[in-house]
């Protein structure tokens, strides 16, 4: 039989909710954003997607999307300044804005942003955890407040020899975990003047294809490797070209419903200045923007569709 409580109990537990409550909220006070962005987060976020206009000749249906990959870059000072001017800018509130920064930074970063704006992890692995020295879960990122996630980029592919079938079991185990996820693909400039183009951001959109079976919260990135940190940039017919004949194979591999909703970005050397010529195009639905995302003119960038 339990017995019933006695003083003393009830002042252990009285002590123990005064310490809990004192350590959460030192806690939130160091980290006020990885608590209320959640709520923002996952809930939000859910209605956003579920309201998407999916008719494919109306480019406003899908939400414009404006991705800042800061790559292996910043420091705690640098990031506070960007982070600064981004909260303190005239943002378009029609125009999604994600931030994908180094892992070590991703909680100073949610906590400086206002929670408007997403964050990204720039990679993540296709378990939930184990002895795998040097990688971070999507279970890790949302932990910390993370919503978003970069996989396939063109780096992690050249450099770190990730091959499509990898990259789409990652975004695979990222998005059954609750992560969005940033899918990039893309030609390298051999690929582009062999006439390749088309061959290879279909093997890569197949291999995502294989894996994917709801597109409600994935972003594709097309980012032609020949234009990423060069300075060379696909013309904006160039740029919707590709992004049409994407769209086009989604249509006959998948369903006209995802060609007409699932949004296409743009990467390349996208800067204040050519941004607003890429934004006219009717199949490129926002950016995924490396060096120029560290610069104030990356709000020009989001700022692209005013």
């Amino acid at each position: 039989m339990d017995r019933n409580p006695t003083p003393t109990d009830l002042t252990l537990d009285a002590m123990k909710s005064v310490v809990s409550q004192a350590f959460l909220g030192k806690f939130t006070a160091v980290f006020p954003k990885l608590f209320k962005c959640q709520w923002k987060t996952y809930e939000g976020q859910k209605k956003l997607f579920a309201n998407f206009n999916t008719d494919s000749n109306n480019m406003a249906s899908r939400q414009f999307c404006v991705g800042g990959n800061w790559k292996m870059n910043g420091d705690q000072k640098s990031i506070a300044e960007i982070c600064k001017v981004l909260s303190g800018a005239a943002l378009d509130p029609s125009t999604q804005v994600v931030i994908g920064c180094p892992a070590i930074y991703l909680m100073q970063v949610r906590n400086l942003l206002p929670c408007s704006i997403g964050v990204a992890g720039q990679n993540s692995y296709k378990v939930s955890k184990g002895a795998f020295t040097g990688e971070i879960s999507p279970a890790m990122l949302k932990d910390v407040g993370v919503e978003w996630v970069i996989l396939g980029h063109s780096e992690r592919r050249a450099i770190f020899n990730e091959s499509d079938e990898l990259i789409a079991e990652k975004a695979e185990h990222a998005l059954a975990e609750g992560l969005k996820v940033i899918a990039c693909i893309g030609e390298s400039l051999q690929e582009r003047e062999a006439g390749k183009t088309n061959d290879v951001v279909e093997r890569q959109m197949a291999a995502y294809a294989n894996k994917i079976k709801d597109w409600t919260n994935v972003v594709v990135a097309y980012e032609p490797v020949w234009a990423i940190g060069t300075g060379k940039t696909a013309t904006p017919d160039q740029a919707q070209e590709v992004h049409a004949h994407l769209r086009k194979w989604l249509a006959e591999k998948i369903s006209p419903q995802v060609s007409a909703s699932l949004r296409i970005q743009y990467g390349g050397s996208v800067t204040g200045a050519n941004a607003k010529e890429l934004a006219k195009k009717p199949d490129i639905d926002g950016f995924l923007v490396g060096g120029a995302s560290l610069k104030p003119e990356f709000v020009d960038i989001i700022n692209a569709r005013q």
